[in-house]
């Protein structure tokens, strides 16, 4: 379990959609003592897993994919277990044509990462995207086409059958893996349990057991196309000469899933000639934004001017945005953006807001391209307009767009400060995610008083939610000090029985008595040894609240204070850490 947490699942939870403010590091801390209290309680039986946060994530026009956020426990145990069932699945693969890959794994080195596209496992990508390539120069046709709902229709019964064929694993091992995911799946009101659908969570787990259930699909394509096909998870490419094969095929594969419980999404299902292959995939604008990444990598690195490269990626920029608007457009787009985020150019500032609006897919590359730039009053008068419209609906948009506000760095007597505290306290009514995303926002700008008052007016939104009593008990270091409003605060938390919440203030506490600190613990508030690019909030609260405690030597408090200043650069928290009396 401990080797599952450091490899996978610690990343994985930071990697989600909605962060935790206290980066579960109260888990990180106790996970061997949690650890075994957990495996004592599922050999007696009495495990029960706690219910993820079910958040909505925009697709397009409205609709929204719901993602599951488990606690770190539950995430640490369904990983474990596909874990121990990974090798016998490996071993029951037919083709290496297929991908899922490690989704928290560390690239071998930069330039194999490309960050802008939908897929955050950067070894395989390239792989995939090379088959495709091969095909389009060498056979008259590709067929495009992927498997719909994937995840929401694949039956357990069928699923646990396709894993039991694998080999010899454990019965009460499978009957506890099926257990976990029915707490996994979203249940409206009291729907009973549907017996499908996996979870769509930000770790391997799931996408081990979707790319497994796969497998005889895998054969089936090996067969009737001579291995000429590819498959990204439920996205599925394959190679023929001509339309009646390509039909044959499409007509096979369907009928296979059908067996499954499954079927093709026609609307994306297309037959593209070589020609029309090259609109699709783009692989001549995907070619010259790798060399031209990798240039400007190499130019920065060694601090060489890059201006003629910046006039190069315009002048294409501009007739890629007249090519038609087909296929991995969006994601070719998207690579833009990230390219002009590195070269710190702002040409791309014009189309922002109507994309913000208007294609989701593309909104966490704008929020990091405006993170790259930083601020200014036109970029925020933007991400306002966008989060305050009734496009910035979504849990996802929403926390995203003022995650991108708290990374940037403002001086502490900026204007631009006092309109982010505005729309903070102005918007924090809207839904519980707002409130949410105006915790994070006064947390770091606003004052103590503004962000007490805040939570304490809102007692309905946070005391019956454990995620978002979590983020509120994140914050105590900022209210500590006012005793009226910090006192309700823990007395709501105890009477609402919030136990996520109580242990992280007890967490914050511990790190108080326990001085000084352990060199684990230091490292992690200097957040590494590595140059800092954004020191992240939650281990500025942390430090915070070290600094800010009377019963900490202050020679100690000033060591710590001194160190950290050293290694940030934002002018807010450093503001906000010199203002301590020691």
């Amino acid at each position: 379990m401990d080797k599952v947490w450091q490899r996978y699942v610690k990343v994985g939870m930071r990697s989600q959609n909605l962060l935790d403010l206290h980066d579960y590091y109260d888990f990180h801390r106790n996970r061997k003592q949690l650890s075994t209290i957990i495996q004592q309680q599922i050999i007696d039986g009495k495990y029960r897993p706690k219910p993820p946060l079910i958040i909505r994530l925009e697709k397009k026009y409205g609709i929204c994919r719901h993602i599951q956020i488990p606690t770190p426990e539950d995430a640490l145990i369904l990983q474990t277990i596909v874990e121990n069932m990974a090798p016998l699945i490996k071993n029951a693969s037919v083709s290496e044509r297929a991908y899922y890959s490690r989704s928290h794994g560390t690239p071998k080195n930069e330039s194999e990462i490309d960050e802008s596209f939908p897929y955050v496992w950067w070894e395989l990508w390239p792989a995939f995207q090379k088959r495709i390539y091969e095909f389009s120069s060498t056979f008259n046709y590709i067929v495009v086409t992927d498997i719909a709902n994937f995840y929401d229709y694949i039956s357990f019964n069928q699923l646990r059958n396709v894993l039991s064929s694998f080999g010899q694993f454990d019965e009460c091992l499978l009957d506890f893996l099926f257990y976990m995911l029915d707490y996994f799946i979203w249940k409206p009101d009291y729907l009973p349990l549907s017996g499908f659908g996996l979870p769509q969570v930000n770790f391997d787990a799931p996408r081990i057991l979707g790319h497994a259930f796969l497998f005889e699909i895998d054969k089936y394509l090996d067969k009737y196309t001579n291995g000429n096909f590819v498959r990204w998870m439920d996205d599925i490419d394959f190679a023929v000469n001509d339309i009646d094969q390509a039909k044959d095929i499409l007509r096979g594969l369907d009928e296979l899933l059908l067996t499954r419980g499954l079927r093709l999404n026609i609307g994306k299902t297309k037959i593209l000639s070589s020609a029309e292959a090259k609109d699709y995939f783009l692989p001549d604008e995907n070619r010259y934004l790798n060399i031209m990444s990798k240039k400007v990598n190499r130019l920065t690195s060694k601090d060489i001017p890059i201006e003629d490269e910046k006039k190069l990626i315009r002048r294409r920029f501009k007739k890629f945005l007249n090519r038609p608007h087909v296929g991995r457009w969006e994601k070719v787009y998207n690579r833009y953006f990230s390219i002009s985020g590195k070269t710190k150019d702002t040409f791309l500032e014009k189309y922002t807001l109507e994309l913000l609006k208007n294609n989701p897919d593309m909104r966490s590359n704008i929020l990091r391209y405006f993170t790259d730039l930083g601020p200014n009053k036109k970029r925020f008068e933007q991400i306002r307009n966008f989060y305050l419209s009734k496009h910035c609906f979504d849990d996802t948009a929403i926390f995203s767009t003022a995650k991108t506000l708290v990374e940037w760095e403002i001086s502490a007597q900026s204007v631009l400060r006092k309109e982010i505290v505005e729309l903070a306290l102005m918007s924090a009514a809207h839904s519980p995610n707002n409130f949410l995303a105006s915790v994070w926002l006064l947390a770091k700008y606003g004052s103590n008083l503004q962000l007490a008052k805040l939570v304490n007016k809102s007692p309905n939104i946070w005391k019956y939610s454990s995620f978002i009593s979590r983020q509120v008990a994140a914050v105590v270091p900022r209210i500590r000090d006012l005793n009226t409003q910090f006192r309700f605060l823990e007395k709501t938390l105890f009477e609402t029985a919030q136990m996520d919440a109580i242990r992280i203030i007890n967490h914050l506490n511990e790190f108080r008595i326990k001085q000084p600190l352990s060199p684990a613990d230091k490292l992690y508030i200097l957040h590494g040894k590595e140059e800092i690019r954004v020191y992240p909030l939650g281990k500025f609260l942390i430090a915070y609240d070290l600094i800010n405690c009377k019963k900490v030597k202050a020679p100690l408090r000033d060591r710590l204070r001194t160190e950290i200043i050293q290694r940030i650069s934002d002018p807010i928290y450093i503001n906000e850490l010199n203002k301590i009396k020691l």
